[in-house]
């Protein structure tokens, strides 16, 4: 009994939320979508140096006789000079130097001049690497962040080390100051994606975190259109940075006025800040509750996890045979779809001659794969719609093994290679659901940023795999076999959909042995 004689009631979380939100609300929708607006910031960082340090691929004028002698060499008989002339091959291969045997025609900065870089495409791809070490730097203290500052202090911390960095950029004047820049966008960025992410996904009713998830994945999408209209109609690179670090701190002020999620205050054991934090969501959904006689839980068990250590907290994976089963499966098809994802984006710059229509295709198929990824889920469910997807994106890498090759441009191999972009981006996209929904809310920061951690490892290799293999049947071979191996392997893991996210290690046993699962031996 409570001091007002009343019965007190004991009640999760979880069916606290789902009681909240068991209708669709418009206003919730809008505060999450404003959590979630960063998703688009994360274009801009991961393909800024695409249009800020861009090699030219136009005329440049000769200004040495050196240049004139060499252009002479490439005119025809029709006094035509032959397109091979303007390669950055020629520059190159001939050691001319701007300024002194050519001068750019072209009406945009680019750091691969301002910093000679034109020759060196290695050091401008070394650019994009950096921000994902930047990014698994920050997700290796996100495992800590996440669980002892929590996941909207973390994003915010994130946040600001994004949009400083950015803003970093409009001073930029040197390679080496470009480097430390990239380093701290991946520090702020991951982060706090990932921190945002995990705040929309615990105030979120089963039913609806598919929907938000797409959601999720489509605002990353409308990155690319912002990305290319801000640099198409901004010439010099320093001010596309000064740009975008104006639209990067927009999307992070709605972040410093969330609360934090009620199920992280109740790993910590803090009940009454968890039950105000609900209150005022039911507000907000107008759906008004009373907590004040009901004994809040974390979880069926109703028992909670006070502080502890990333350590400790290691410690109970090793220890939960359950739990580290399925985080090392999620590690898998993390890795696997991550360097497929980025292996394939590179596959857009056949469409167009320039960056712009290149990453709007890009946005484009991007935003059909999330979209698609609604009816899979609602037909087949967590699992078997990662096995399909995985699936399909592996059928698609064996077909396009068939040697039809119908007119110069296509062939079967490029039209199977564009249709596994669809399953391949649609894996990438579920695997952050699908993570959320496996791991235990104790965990769940830990599992997410190793995960994380995982892909970016895999962001390295993704697109170097054209230079590892020549062949491209043997490409195709090696990514058949990754997608495949992938899907089988997702069979061990559990189906989340229409069940309760589980709070502690204990629950996530529980679950496999209520569907029957094996367990992992020894």
């Amino acid at each position: 009994m409570g001091e007002s004689g009343k019965h007190e009631t004991t009640e999760t979380v979880d069916s606290v939320i789902n009681r909240i939100g068991k209708s669709p609300n418009l206003l919730m929708f809008v505060v999450a979508t404003c959590a979630m607006s960063c998703s688009y910031v994360g274009t801009f960082f991961a393909f800024m140096v695409q249009f800020t340090g861009f090699i030219p691929n136009e005329e440049y004028r000769c200004i040495s006789q050196k240049c004139f002698t060499l252009k002479s060499n490439f005119t025809s008989e029709l006094n035509e000079v032959d397109s091979k002339f303007y390669d950055t091959a020629t520059i190159c291969d001939n050691a001319m130097i701007h300024g002194a045997d050519f001068k750019w025609d072209i009406s945009r900065t680019t750091f691969a001049i301002d910093f000679d870089k034109i020759c060196k495409p290695s050091e401008l791809s070394l650019l994009n690497s950096l921000y994902f070490v930047g990014g698994s730097i920050s997700l290796l203290c996100g495992t800590v962040a996440f669980e002892t500052l929590g996941r909207r202090k973390t994003a915010v911390l994130g946040g600001l080390f994004g949009t400083v960095s950015t803003f970093m950029g409009t001073f930029c004047n040197s390679y080496n100051f470009m480097i430390a820049i990239r380093l701290l966008q991946g520090i702020g960025n991951f982060v706090s994606f990932a921190g945002t992410y995990i705040w929309v996904l615990e105030f979120v009713p089963e039913q609806y975190r598919i929907y938000y998830n797409t959601w999720s994945m489509l605002i990353w999408c409308i990155g690319y259109p912002l990305l290319v209209c801000t640099s198409f109609f901004i010439h010099n690179w320093n001010y596309i940075f000064l740009a975008s670090s104006l639209a990067v701190a927009i999307t992070y002020i709605p972040v410093f006025l969330l609360p934090d999620s009620p199920r992280y205050l109740m790993t910590l054991g803090k009940v009454e800040e968890a039950k105000k934090v609900l209150v005022m969501y039911a507000k907000l959904a107008k759906k008004p509750i009373n907590l004040d006689d009901v004994n809040l839980v974390v979880g069926e068990n109703a028992t909670k996890d006070e502080g502890k250590s990333t350590k400790d907290r290691i410690a109970d994976i090793l220890s939960n045979k359950a739990v580290l089963l399925e985080t090392l499966v999620q590690w898998y098809y993390w890795f696997t779809s991550c360097m497929l994802f980025y292996f394939l984006n590179y596959g857009w710059s056949s469409f167009g001659d320039t960056p712009y229509v290149n990453y709007l295709f890009a946005g484009l198929g991007e935003a059909i794969a999330y979209l698609s990824l609604i009816p899979i889920i609602t037909y087949f469910g967590r699992r078997k719609g990662m096995v399909f997807v995985l699936g399909m994106s592996c059928a698609c890498f064996l077909l396009g093994m068939i040697p039809w090759q119908w007119s110069e441009l296509w062939s079967f191999e490029r039209l199977m290679t564009m249709a596994s972009i669809i399953g391949v981006s649609a894996a990438f996209a579920l695997a952050f659901l699908y993570t959320n929904e496996l791991a235990p809310t104790t965990h769940r920061g830990l599992v997410l940023s190793s995960c994380s951690i995982i892909a970016r490892g895999a962001a390295f290799v993704g697109p170097f795999v054209s230079e590892i293999f020549e062949s491209s049947t043997v490409k195709l071979g090696v990514n058949a076999v990754l997608a495949g191996s992938a899907a089988l392997i997702c069979l061990l893991l559990p189906e989340t959909r229409k069940l309760p996210i589980p709070e502690q290690t204990q629950d996530v046993s529980a679950r496999r042995k209520k569907q029957g699962l094996v367990e992992l031996c020894g």
